[in-house]
């Protein structure tokens, strides 16, 4: 009987992925991978590293995912969470820390295995490529005493709910601007101590994967107006709104130029019972402690901050936490009236360490 450990591979879409094979007119075509052996022949390593089962769960450009595919994502991890002892998901580069981020709130803090987020810049077939090396690292992080959500990417691995990308070529294409590393990987595994790690008697996961909310984000921008988003709020077309704001959670706020103000937008909004979250583009900055009176002003208007989340995870948590709201609220748990109450002490609690 082996006494490798089990690693889930499991499979979503993107360029790590691709395996080349020969047409008929002597071309080369890239497809996703069949089945584990289409690795196996790329990177024979991995039956010396573990004994690995690959899952294909999705094959989408990660471009054309959805929050019904974050769902998807976390209830397979989930749903095998027994037979493995680490799971590594190969995902598109370009929404994989908006993934990342779902699929550790969805597994709560009692998640007791590495569940290892990677992909790739590059084939299978760039010799000098990354995709290659990123899984066989993202193997080798699942095997390690991790507790969390991570992504795997280049020489580091940072805590999934805390990366954004920076980057479309580059090899190191991801950063953690608001927190540590995790873990380094040099000639050795360096798990650093701000790694949650696996706990004995442990409670059961409290699995909570929904995301069905309707939330538009709107970038803001010098000269940007609020009045087409007016209508929006009569409509009820969106359940929520997100501001990615400048700095420090700054909105724009001008009382001689009132058409570009925003306070008036989110002082409405807050009066029609639809929340209005402030993300920054600088997550190392907190929206939740501003000095600057154009943010102060935007969260005594009825804003909620979002603290040093990332924009992606503050997008997704606003997601998942107005889901669990409306929930509760249409089970007569809780009462419409108190939806913003309630949305503004989830967002400002952390659940996995998504933010200080």
């Amino acid at each position: 009987m082996s006494t490798k450990k089990r690693i889930c591979l499991l499979y979503t879409g993107g360029t790590i992925g691709m395996v080349q094979h020969l047409q008929d007119d002597g071309s080369i075509e890239l497809r996703p991978p069949e089945n584990i052996g289409d690795f196996e022949r790329n990177i024979p390593e991995l039956k010396d590293l573990c004994t690995a089962e690959f899952v294909p769960i999705l094959n989408l450009d990660s471009t054309n995912m959805v929050p019904e595919d974050w769902t998807t994502i976390a209830t397979s991890v989930y749903e095998r969470m027994d037979q493995f002892d680490g799971f590594v998901v190969i995902h598109g580069t370009d929404t994989m820390h908006f993934s990342a981020s779902a699929v550790s709130l969805a597994l709560g803090p009692n998640l007791n295995k590495p569940v290892v987020f990677t992909g790739a810049q590059t084939d299978m077939s760039v010799l000098h490529g990354d995709a290659r090396i990123n899984l066989i690292r993202a193997v080798r992080i699942a095997l390690e005493p991790i507790a969390e959500v991570v992504i795997c990417f280049a020489n580091h691995v940072f805590r999934g709910c805390r990366t954004q990308k920076r980057d479309e070529k580059r090899f190191d294409a991801f950063e953690s601007p608001a927190f540590y590393p995790v873990a380094d990987i040099t000639e050795e595994i360096l798990i650093h101590p701000v790694t949650s790690r696996p706990k004995e008697n442990i409670q059961a996961i409290d699995f909570m994967p929904e995301f069905s909310a309707n939330i538009l984000q709107v970038s803001l921008t010098p000269g940007l107006k609020p009045e087409p988003l007016y209508p929006l709020l009569e409509s009820r077309s969106y359940d929520g709104f997100i501001l990615l704001s400048y700095g420090a959670g700054n909105v724009p706020n001008r009382e001689d130029k009132p058409e570009y103000s925003f306070e008036g937008f989110i002082k409405k909004a807050t009066k029609h019972n639809i929340p209005v979250v402030i993300a920054s583009q600088f997550p190392a900055n907190s929206t939740m402690h501003t000095k600057y009176e154009p943010g102060r002003k935007a969260i005594q208007a009825g804003a909620i901050p979002t603290g040093n989340m990332t924009n992606a995870c503050a997008t997704v948590k606003f997601n998942w936490v107005l889901t669990q709201v409306r929930s509760l609220i249409a089970k007569g748990v809780e009462r419409e009236e108190r939806l913003i109450e309630l949305v503004n002490y989830r967002m400002g609690k952390p659940h996995v360490h998504e933010m200080d």
